[in-house]
């Protein structure tokens, strides 16, 4: 039998797996295996050549298709790897590959996570104000009437009981203009007036033309809710007015361009 031949299938062998771990195109990293048997062939044929020449042997011969850069990493490569019987080397490499293969899958899976737990929270956050402002809708009074602006110009009669609450002091100064006046639509006989005073406050004054008079006057700050009341009984304390019982109040709620109306009617007991 031919002693060469085996050397020869080995050396070929090597060879390949030279090419997958050094050439332009390396492989070998996924391959345990191919790793493993490179270490083996490469320590054999170091040991070989050591036993033939009894010399230090740093590098092997170059490759067929290698270069200068190939021949120097191959000889870093011998340098450096340990020796079989003792060494774990090579399977190390890709195991560390595969630990940070799996560091990236579980840093891809908290992110996503993290992101599915920042869109729920949001989510919960969206529906949670939402359900808020349906329940203030629900539970917030209703208006029992809505009257709409129907003046933006005051009549003698408005005028008139303007100067009539001037002489009473009421706190408040003289109207700002007339283009700061705005009348709205009457509730069982009572028509709000709206207007700015000098100072800048905004006042409400309800007005009963069938006397005349006038009742409820009021003036706020800006950004104070403007709010009016009434009593159900005319000043005299005769008759109910407007139809309501003694003791009932109507408040005037200035939104704007609209008033809105709350009745509280007096109980029967109150009679």
């Amino acid at each position: 039998m031919d002693a060469s031949s085996p050397r020869s299938d080995a050396q070929r062998e090597l060879d390949e797996l030279r090419r997958r771990a050094y050439g332009p195109h390396p492989d070998i990293e996924s391959d345990p295996a191919a790793l493993v048997r490179l270490a083996e062939l490469e320590a054999a044929h170091t040991a070989s050549l050591r036993a033939a020449t009894g010399t230090e042997i740093t590098a092997p011969a170059a490759a067929p298709d290698s270069g200068p850069g190939a021949h120097s990493t191959w000889t870093t490569f011998i340098e450096e790897w340990p020796e079989p019987a003792t060494s774990t080397a090579p399977v190390a490499e890709p195991g560390t590959g595969l630990m940070s293969s799996a560091w990236r899958r579980r840093t891809a899976t908290q992110v996503r996570r993290y992101s599915f737990m920042a869109t729920l929270m949001s989510t919960a956050l969206a529906v949670f104000v939402a359900a808020m402002i349906t329940v203030a809708w629900i539970v917030r009074p209703r208006p029992d009437a809505t009257l709409p602006q129907i003046a933006d110009k005051a009549d003698s009669a408005v005028l008139t009981m303007l100067a009539f609450l001037s002489t009473l002091e009421f706190p408040w100064g003289e109207a700002a203009g007339q283009s700061s006046f705005r009348g709205y639509q009457q509730y069982r006989g009572v028509e709000p007036w709206f207007f700015v005073d000098g100072r800048g406050y905004r006042c409400f004054m309800l007005i009963d033309r069938s006397g005349p008079f006038v009742d409820g006057a009021n003036c706020v700050p800006p950004g104070v809710d403007l709010i009016a009341d009434v009593g159900g009984q005319t000043h005299s304390g005769d008759d109910a007015m407007m139809g309501l019982p003694k003791g009932s109040v109507v408040r005037f709620h200035y939104r704007g361009d609209s008033v809105d109306v709350f009745l509280y009617p007096a109980s029967s007991e109150a009679e």
